[in-house]
């Protein structure tokens, strides 16, 4: 319940803002057999060159709230060029706080994106975190453009795997407007234990 109106607040507030320029805001809302997720990323643009991002996860159960998932983190983001950023973050998520330093390389073209990030990560201990989006939307026909996306996290120490998620999308995009079939995955402790949710999203970018 908690999960669900810190999601609420955070949709609100970002809304009042969606005029400005500098501001950029993508939702993700997912209907899964297990839990429905909300994800949002907003990025304000100080510069060409600097820039400040919020990643905000939260996912609830339908009935039980044994199994919820949450992660927000805030980054700033300096580029070098305009292919490579350096990054720092600070952030929350199951179990506790975070903080994390990386490098990003990321390639953007009009239908398809590409970005891989190394660095580390401290939560009760230091790991070795690395993650790789990538977005491709082929022309189907005027306005209609296919959507795949995935998502891949993955965090390694000198006890294993002790985090790692994949969210992978295939769907349609119609101007802003995303939306088809979702898969979350997400591991903890070795893949000792893993959650699944797959259903149904739809996404936006304001």
């Amino acid at each position: 319940m908690k999960a669900r109106l810190i999601a609420i607040t955070a949709l609100a507030s970002v809304s009042l803002n969606l005029n400005a320029q500098k501001l950029k805001y993508t939702p993700d809302l997912v209907a899964g057999h297990r839990s429905y997720t909300y994800m949002h990323n907003v990025n304000y643009y100080f510069n060409d060159r600097l820039k400040l991002n919020n990643l905000t996860l939260f996912d609830t159960e339908y009935t039980q709230d044994k199994e919820n998932i949450f992660f927000i983190r805030n980054t700033v983001a300096y580029n070098i060029t305009q292919k490579i950023s350096v990054n720092a973050a600070l952030g929350i998520k199951n179990p506790g706080a975070f903080f994390s330093a990386y490098v990003q390389y990321r390639i953007v073209k009009p239908v398809y994106s590409l970005s891989y990030s190394i660095g580390t990560t401290y939560q009760k201990g230091f790991s070795l975190e690395q993650s790789v989006s990538f977005e491709y939307m082929p022309h189907l026909k005027e306005n209609l453009q296919g959507y795949f996306s995935v998502l891949a996290i993955g965090n390694l120490d000198d006890s294993g795997y002790p985090r790692g998620l994949q969210f992978i999308r295939l769907g349609i995009k119609q101007d802003k407007m995303m939306y088809g079939a979702a898969s979350n995955f997400d591991q903890f402790n070795n893949g000792k234990k893993t959650l699944k949710n797959i259903g149904a999203f739809v996404k936006y970018n304001f």
